[in-house]
C-alpha cells in the first residue's frame, strides 16, 4: 500500500536540513511525497530542489507562487496526488518546522510497517480537507 506524504513550506529556509530529509527518505519505497512550497519569498524553494535531487525517492514539488493560505496549498498537493496516483491515503504536514522532523520520522516507521496496523490508525482518525487526506498530528496523536 502506497501512502502520499503531502508537506507544506513557506519560509522555512532555516528550518530545513537538507541531508535530514535526504537520509529520511531513503529507501522509503512505500511512500509518494510532495512538497508544497506555499508563496516562500526566501530560499525555501531552491532547499526542496536539492532534496528533490539528492533522496532515493521520487519527490514532486509545487510551487505555489503566491500564499493563498494553507487550504488552497493543501488542496493543490491533494489535487496533484491524486491526479498521479492511487492512493489510499494522503497524510499532510499543514506547516513543516524543525521540531517536526522526528514526528516524520516517527510516522514513516508506522508506515513501514504491517499494511493492517497503517489501515486502522486512518480508520481512527477524522479526515482532513478531503475523504482520504489525514493530519499526521492527528495519526500519530491516535499511534500513541
Amino acid at each position: 500500500m502506497k501512502i502520499g506524504i503531502l508537506i507544506l513550506f513557506r519560509n522555512d529556509e532555516t528550518a530545513i536540513e537538507v541531508q535530514k530529509f535526504v537520509h529520511l527518505f531513503a529507501e522509503k519505497s512505500k511512500l509518494s511525497i510532495c512538497f508544497v512550497n506555499n508563496g516562500s519569498t526566501d530560499k525555501t524553494l531552491e532547499l526542496l530542489k536539492e532534496i528533490q535531487e539528492d533522496a532515493m525517492v521520487p519527490i514532486s514539488i509545487i510551487d505555489v507562487k503566491k500564499d493563498k493560505g494553507h487550504s488552497a496549498a493543501i488542496k493543490a498537493g491533494v489535487r496533484y496526488l491524486s491526479s498521479k496516483k492511487e492512493l489510499p491515503y494522503i497524510l499532510c504536514l499543514k506547516r513543516y518546522k524543525s521540531q517536526d522532523f522526528e514526528m516524520l520520522e516517527k510516522m514513516f516507521q508506522i508506515i513501514q510497517q504491517e499494511k493492517k496496523i497503517v489501515t486502522n490508525l486512518f480508520k481512527k482518525t477524522k479526515c482532513m480537507v478531503h475523504k482520504n487526506v489525514f493530519s499526521l498530528h492527528g495519526i500519530l496523536g491516535e499511534a500513541s
